[in-house]
């Protein structure tokens, strides 16, 4: 009795020596383990700013994506190119408001661990929503290939489960799901889809025709409207659910589990994290993926709108509207030169009219408005560094 006693106490000791000592904080392990940031006057409100931003942001997608889902509906009762059109506009609204959001929902608040089995955490969500590069030869026919893709794979029932179940399947370049693989759809591989593409009376006529069908045609318009409508539903389903872990406490409603979380947090931590959060998105997203060869959207030809969204979601995560809160006051408030010359110079960057997407979209030359922006990021980058050194953060920024 003796021995089996002390066996589970052993075993007990050894539990708690493995437990994680920070499982309790609210931030996650690479924000909770650097060191605490120097004695940095912060407001208050910085939480609930990030916490607005991001569910702002999240709302405008959903409104947005929901709207090409009416178009989309629409499209498929009459194929007409003007609604067509009026879907690819709401892709972009969509797809702009989401990158929007990044810099604030990519602030990196612990997740339950149950989330991590059910494969719904943060990142499980992106992966749905924002995988790239893709393989559109995956998805639908490529020129030359009239019969790939798992819309012409008739076999396949669409549905939510199977292009659930399909996406990064074998490849992580085989996405089945998301905004790039509705981009693709919109637009085809040149960026040039027909109407045709979704008209169900060529479909049905070809099909009735007694002639052997030419293996070369387009088909199967009813399967693309479905799998459009079925990764639309799936999209604006996997947007809402990070929106409401963003959403902010009423009377009737708790605080999303983010934002309540941040709420706990101090908020020189909070900046802290914001700092980290923008870095990264510079280096690991817009440096190397949006800024890479053909860019984050080529199908659509719209790469220079996605690094604008970008950095208007920069902008907003670090500079309130009204200047009294996040990134901002804490700059002024300090009264130092150099501290005000990186605040115009933060400003300059992230500024609509002084962002090199404004020329990029008018370059003559693809590669020289991508080494513009790439340029200026990486002075974003290096201002970073500068304000978090200058305020004592202990934020690990490339330079």
């Amino acid at each position: 009795m003796q021995k089996l006693a002390c066996a589970v106490l052993s075993v007990l000791l050894l539990i708690q020596g493995c437990t994680d000592p920070d499982s309790d904080k609210p931030m996650a392990p690479e924000v909770a383990g650097l060191p605490d940031p120097d004695s940095v006057a912060v407001p208050d409100d910085i939480a609930a700013h990030l916490s607005g931003v991001a569910f702002a942001q999240l709302s405008k997608a959903i409104e947005a994506a929901q709207a090409m889902q009416s178009s989309i509906g629409a499209l498929s009762r009459q194929p007409d190119s003007a609604l067509l059109e009026e879907a690819r506009v709401h892709w972009r609204s969509a797809y702009s408001a989401y990158l929007g959001s990044l810099a604030a929902v990519n602030i990196p608040v612990r997740e339950p661990a149950e989330w991590f089995s059910a494969a719904l955490t943060r990142r499980h969500l992106e992966q749905k929503i924002n995988s790239w590069p893709i393989e559109p030869g995956y998805i639908d026919y490529l020129e030359g290939y009239p019969t790939t893709g798992i819309v012409n794979d008739t076999t396949l029932t669409i549905d939510h489960d199977n292009l659930i179940s399909q996406h990064q399947f074998s490849d992580r370049s085989y996405v089945s799901l998301g905004f790039h693989a509705l981009e693709f759809l919109l637009w085809g591989e040149r960026g040039h889809r027909q109407v045709s593409d979704f008209d169900t009376n060529i479909e049905s006529s070809a099909t009735s025709e007694s002639e052997p069908p030419n293996p070369s045609a387009v088909r199967h318009q009813t399967r693309r409207l479905a799998y459009l409508t079925t990764a639309s539903d799936i999209l604006i389903s996997d947007l809402q659910r990070l929106q409401m872990r963003w959403a902010p406490a009423t009377n009737n409603q708790a605080a999303g589990h983010y934002a309540q979380l941040l709420s706990e947090v101090a908020p020189a931590e909070t900046l802290q994290a914001s700092l980290l959060t923008v870095a990264r998105l510079i280096e690991q997203d817009l440096l190397q993926h949006y800024l890479q060869d053909e860019g984050s959207s080529p199908f659509s030809a719209t790469t220079p709108d996605d690094l604008a969204a970008a950095l208007r979601g920069i902008r907003q995560t670090l500079l309130s509207e009204d200047g009294l809160t996040a990134l901002q006051p804490v700059l002024t408030a300090r009264k130092d030169e150099a501290d005000l010359a990186l605040l115009a110079t933060l400003i300059s960057l992230t500024g609509k009219d002084t962002a090199c997407s404004v020329g990029w979209s008018t370059t003559p030359v693809y590669t020289e408005g991508q080494g513009a922006c790439r340029e200026q990021m990486l002075e974003l980058l290096i201002t970073l560094k500068k304000i978090s050194d200058q305020l004592g953060l202990q934020v690990p920024v490339s330079s």
